[in-house]
């Protein structure tokens, strides 16, 4: 039986051939497809709690994410800058500290990317990540529910399906009156058909529940293997360093397991913390770039520039709206993400389908929140990147995570326009009939306040909706709490000043974090590992997660991880 949560006992040695670092959606992947082989002995180790097979707790089951607002399923203190240190506040970001990682808190949704996306991988030096290559793992890993034909899979873990037209709000029918009347193609299978268009999400759920890679790689069965060993609540310190002849190699880790400080060796370490942890554990190790580790007072064993480089994530804004009454989802229908708009900028030097819409049907898990809906103009495929990197604090080293959103001044230029084309829908005659008062999103802070689930919460939002319900015209105060005085829609649309100052100020980014450890050609100094996951300059190391993709997919990045983990879990094999 794989073991849960206790972690091995004291003072013992404890050897494996496999230790994987992080139980998120790489980590539970490599997990299943590792321990197949039963001569194998494989560790997982993940920080943050267990989601027990057919006994996960009911909001991370939920095919709403209500998980998302648990507080207590994300890391502890973890911070990033949107842009620099200097330029912008460090704000909390949710990032899973659960087994399972974003796959058990986050929307769901199910979107691969663009075929364009792997062949731009292949050339940054990725031999064997080209469409053609990962295709065929995209449809082994799935269950499509719609559609099969020679893009999809029947027979894989992850079930995948779009909602259902009785599940689907009225914004969402007035949306595609909108497209089909400016002659904008409407996507049935936005993970088959790549062109430009609305389409409904693809998203991973069961029929009555998540489809977590907890739940669909880690259960009961898969638990039962006795070379299968999986410990929660256990924090990876640091990677274990040894140098023979001149040449280093990882040998296991340093892990605190319910108090207590443990030692664990492996023919093999697997890093797969995630694109902003998994670059801190190479850094304290010693790899990384090597002038900047010096400056920490870190020996360096392998000097890699780019360890903790080519940060990027896909940048988005808010624009929220009140629904009219008739205009809500109907009692008990709860839909988060449900579609999107897929466009091309068009600006020099950005590829094509480079830009999204997505339309959030209910923005919060409360009452307030299903009176709400949102668009989330979003840039799908960023020029900017940033940084994460070390600094000394007092002898502790701590993390500097930048993203440096907009950087590239293409970024700012298109999301911009993406916002004008986002409150063209809203001003729509097809759409402006369901919405009372639209607001850009500047105020995160009070756009949030509700956010955390609690009877308190709850009952502040009920009685906020109930007030919007007796008096329609107070949702031009309340929303306008969210903006900057005197800024709404229409203002966005003839004011360039007032649209530039919201881009400017408002940008942030979802969980969808990649490039920090990315894979790469030997030649390449800026590569971290080569297409297998190998950490180049020393041995005994791999690095497995979104953090190894050289550029982000036009898409959410939870099916390109486990397309991934999959791919690389075969060659190890």
């Amino acid at each position: 039986m794989a073991k849960q949560s206790t972690g091995p006992a004291r003072s013992v040695t404890h050897s494996y051939d496999y230790i994987i670092v992080g139980g998120g959606s790489a980590g539970c992947v490599l997990a299943n497809r590792l321990s197949t082989v039963s001569s194998r002995r494989v560790l997982l180790l993940e920080a943050g709690r267990d989601t027990a097979p057919d006994a996960e707790p009911p909001d991370v089951r939920a095919t709403y994410p209500f998980s998302y607002f648990n507080k207590a399923y994300n890391w502890p203190n973890l911070s990033v800058h949107w842009k620099t240190a200097d330029t912008s506040p460090a704000v909390n970001v949710p990032q899973g500290f659960i087994l399972g990682g974003g796959s058990s808190i986050m929307g769901m949704i199910a979107l691969r990317g663009l075929p364009e996306d792997y062949d731009e991988w292949q050339d940054q030096g990725a031999a064997g990540w080209g469409w053609d290559q990962v295709l065929p793992i995209f449809k082994k890993l799935e269950t499509d529910q719609d559609f099969d034909g020679d893009l999809h899979g029947k027979d894989g873990p992850v079930p995948i399906r779009r909602p259902k037209p009785e599940e689907l709000p009225p914004m969402a029918g007035a949306l595609r009156d909108y497209c089909r009347n400016r002659h904008i193609p409407l996507i049935d299978d936005l993970n088959g058909d790549f062109t430009e268009g609305f389409g409904l999400l693809p998203i991973s759920r069961f029929a009555d529940k998540r489809a977590s890679a907890a739940i669909c790689y880690l259960d009961s069965d898969v638990r039962a293997r006795s070379n299968l060993h999986i410990a929660t609540g256990a924090l990876v310190r640091s990677l274990t360093v040894e140098c023979t002849g001149g040449r280093h190699r990882i040998t296991g880790v340093s892990a605190v397991i319910d108090g207590e400080s443990q030692c664990f060796t492996a023919g093999q370490v697997i890093v797969s913390a995630g694109a902003l942890q998994s670059p801190v554990l190479l850094l304290r190790a010693g790899i990384g770039p090597g002038p900047q580790l010096k400056q920490a007072g870190v020996d360096v064993i392998a000097d890699r520039s780019g360890v903790g480089g080519n940060l990027h994530n896909h940048q988005l804004l808010s624009l929220v709206f009140h629904l009219h009454r008739h205009a809500r989802p109907a009692n008990g229908m709860r839909g988060h993400t449900t579609a999107m708009l897929r466009y091309s900028s068009n600006i020099p030097g950005c590829p094509p389908r480079d830009m999204y819409i997505p339309f959030v049907a209910n923005t919060g898990w409360h009452a307030l929140g299903q009176r709400l809906s949102s668009f989330t103009p979003t840039v799908a495929k960023p020029l900017s990147r940033g940084r994460v990197s070390l600094f000394n604090n007092d002898g502790c080293l701590r993390p500097r995570i930048e993203f440096d959103f907009h950087s590239d001044d293409r970024d700012r230029v298109r999301h911009m326009d993406c916002v004008r084309r986002a409150a063209a829908m809203l001003l729509s005659a097809e759409v402006r009939p369901l919405w009372r008062t639209a607001v850009p999103i500047s105020n995160s802070g009070r756009a949030t306040r509700f956010n955390s689930i609690s009877t308190a919460n709850a009952l502040r939002a009920r009685a906020v909706a109930t007030v919007l319900d007796l008096i329609p015209a107070a949702s031009r105060p309340v929303l306008g709490a969210l903006s900057k005085p005197g800024v709404d829609i229409l203002r966005l649309v003839e004011d360039d000043d007032a649209l530039f100052e919201f881009v400017r100020d408002s940008v942030s980014g979802p969980g969808h974090h990649v490039g920090t450890c990315r894979m790469g050609a030997a030649d390449d100094p800026d590569a971290v590992v080569d297409p297998q996951g190998r950490v180049y300059g020393v041995d005994g190391l791999r690095v497995v997660d979104a953090s190894i993709m050289p550029s982000v997919p036009r898409g959410n990045t939870n099916l390109p991880t486990l397309m991934l983990a999959e791919k690389i879990a075969a060659e190890i094999r």
